[in-house]
């Protein structure tokens, strides 16, 4: 159970702070396509969909379903009150498997939301021929409504269960940041002057 729920817990940490920016960060106006936007929006969807998405892949070590499951295998008298997670998580499934009128068709909620998880997880301002203009040109501006409503109902669905978690573990809900990760270690195989510069970076 420990190794699951802490893989879980550890990526929720982003999630809670990916969807404090998302639920209370603004940031300076511009227009676009004749709309004012908060241009730094996409930035803040980007960290919530990097975590969130991780979430939602049952084949990820800090996946929900994982979590979930080594909760419920827990003996009655050790396990945390898992009701109103697992409501919020079979609504959240329900809500993903509806449909939804876009691009001339009908479209499950569960389609937009992966377009979107993809579209913001990869979207770099620097390059905009990327998932991102896919999904509009695929689906249109709707769409980014639609996934980033989907994606912040996911967050809160995994912070429910975080919550539980940590009393399984018998953390506090609101874990310390992550301890920044070190630079790799040189390859013993590098030149000399390539070492000699991995040093110094890792340093500063």
């Amino acid at each position: 159970m420990s190794d699951a729920l802490r893989s879980f817990r550890r990526n929720a940490v982003h999630v809670r702070q990916a969807l404090d920016l998302v639920s209370h960060g603004t940031g300076p106006l511009q227009m676009d396509a004749g709309y004012l936007e908060d241009e730094s929006r996409l930035e803040r969807y980007k960290r919530l969909s990097i975590p969130v998405r991780r979430a939602l892949n049952a084949n990820d070590r800090a996946s929900f379903a994982q979590a979930l499951a080594a909760l419920q295998a827990e003996p009655a008298d050790h396990r945390p009150p898992l009701d109103a997670v697992e409501r919020a998580w079979r609504a959240l499934q329900s809500e993903l498997d509806s449909l939804v009128g876009l691009g001339g068709s009908r479209v499950p909620r569960r389609q937009i939301l992966a377009d979107w998880l993809d579209a913001a997880a990869f979207y770099d301002k620097l390059d905009r021929e990327r998932a991102y203009d896919r999904m509009i040109d695929r689906w249109g501006k709707a769409a980014e409504g639609i996934g980033a409503q989907l994606m912040e109902d996911a967050a809160r669905v995994v912070v429910l269960l975080d919550e539980q978690a940590a009393a399984a573990l018998g953390e506090p809900v609101i874990l310390p940041p992550p301890a920044k990760t070190p630079p790799p270690p040189p390859d013993p195989k590098a030149p000399w002057w390539n070492r000699l510069f991995h040093r110094r970076s890792g340093d500063r």
